[in-house]
């Protein structure tokens, strides 16, 4: 059952530019023969549900962590979403209860999460070959976009496929999500969003190309390529 509008949160804020980011640059034998789709849902964790807080940006990054260290074969656990600014500790020691979501964490999250930080990340730069080459060698990027009314409708949250706003339309908030594969038959990336596995396609949706590439709709496109100490 699709969850009420009323209880949507956005908390996606832009990053402003910095010259220090160390930018991603997808292997050579990828941008050379890019495979027509990609698509890594079998190797994600289970989706998210954010609930009514707006932590979104918490729950894509909590998901590209917990993927990575499935991919790194490390212990695997869900990153706790309330606190997760300096590195990840597991959920169980700092619970997902929105109602504690300004409440300082115990002194124990805060060591164990420096235990489990992302060591190694990259900037995308907002170019359709280099996303495309970042999910076709096995990893997922974490984004922002701009959300629009339609975004919302009964129709995207039965189909798990979001269209390029109309003209008009009105911008309702902002939304991290990450990207998980992409089809260029359909001309779309494959999306993992955080609320919850009866949203979309389980969980996940589409966006068009387009909507990644305009830089007045997407930004902020980073992939985490190690996780650990």
């Amino acid at each position: 059952m699709t969850q009420p509008r009323k209880i949507r949160r956005y908390g996606w804020i832009p990053d402003q530019p910095d010259q220090r980011d160390h930018l991603y640059a997808a292997p050579s034998q990828f941008l050379t023969a890019l495979p027509p789709r990609a698509d890594l849902r079998r190797r994600c964790p289970p989706v998210y549900n954010q609930g009514a807080l707006g932590s979104c940006t918490a729950n894509a990054i909590g998901g590209a962590i917990e993927f990575d260290q499935m991919k790194q074969k490390l212990s695997v656990f869900v990153p706790s979403r309330l606190f997760i600014s300096v590195g990840a500790c597991p959920e169980p020691e700092w619970p997902y209860n929105i109602a504690k979501f300004a409440t300082k964490p115990p002194v124990r999250a805060y060591r164990d999460a420096k235990l489990d930080r992302a060591v190694q990340y990259s900037s995308l730069v907002q170019d359709l070959n280099q996303m495309k080459g970042c999910l076709a060698s096995g990893y997922p990027f974490v984004f922002g976009f701009t959300v629009y009314q339609s975004f919302e409708t009964q129709t995207v949250a039965r189909s798990g496929h979001a269209p390029m706003p109309m003209w008009g339309e009105r911008p309702i908030g902002g939304h991290a999500v990450m990207a998980v594969g992409y089809d260029d038959a359909n001309e779309w990336f494959l999306v993992r969003n955080s609320w919850g596995k009866n949203w979309g396609m389980n969980g996940y949706f589409t966006l068009p190309y387009a909507y990644l590439i305009q830089p007045g709709l997407s930004s902020d496109f980073w992939t985490i390529r190690l996780v650990g100490k």
